[in-house]
């Protein structure tokens, strides 16, 4: 099958309701790519719980208010690594509200993104415990529209 496949159909009608607060740090490679998740994501939840900045370099002077979500203990920044914690592990069930920074792009980009930017050196890093494998498949919503869903695999 070859052609543009529509995903509305199996979006939520309304976005989500979620408590934590999203920040998705995208490399510019990323906005061209054929399978962009991203907008899939902005789509299902509410505009004030996600935001997409689009770049290499985000420095505290041009980025006050990432600058700011950074140095809030109540940050997390999605990033594998020796000093990271499982997130799985986590006591998140405090009535604060979190944010997760989360870099879009290919290791090697988020590597770079990660390692070049001292922002992101403030925020708890923090890493999934086990390893997930997201597929993509075909199938036929209810409405028998064309569409893709997406199963997660998981390994401990």
């Amino acid at each position: 099958f070859r052609g543009t496949v529509c995903l509305c159909p199996c979006l939520p009608v309304h976005p989500l309701k979620v408590s934590t607060y999203l920040y998705i740090i995208q490399h510019p490679a990323e906005e061209s790519r054929v399978l962009r998740t991203v907008p899939l994501l902005t789509a299902c939840l509410p505009e004030d719980k996600c935001k997409v900045l689009i770049g290499r370099r985000f420095c505290e002077d041009r980025y006050p208010e990432l600058a700011s979500i950074c140095k809030s203990s109540n940050t997390l920044i999605l990033y594998p690594g020796a000093g990271a914690t499982n997130l799985e592990e986590m006591d998140l069930s405090s009535t604060n509200s979190y944010a997760i920074i989360i870099i879009d792009g290919t290791w090697s980009q988020a590597k770079d993104i990660f390692l070049k930017n001292a922002l992101f050196q403030m925020p708890k890093q923090v890493r999934f415990r086990i390893l997930m494998i997201t597929v993509i498949v075909p199938c036929w919503s209810s409405s028998l529209h064309y569409c893709n869903s997406v199963f997660m695999h998981t390994f401990s």
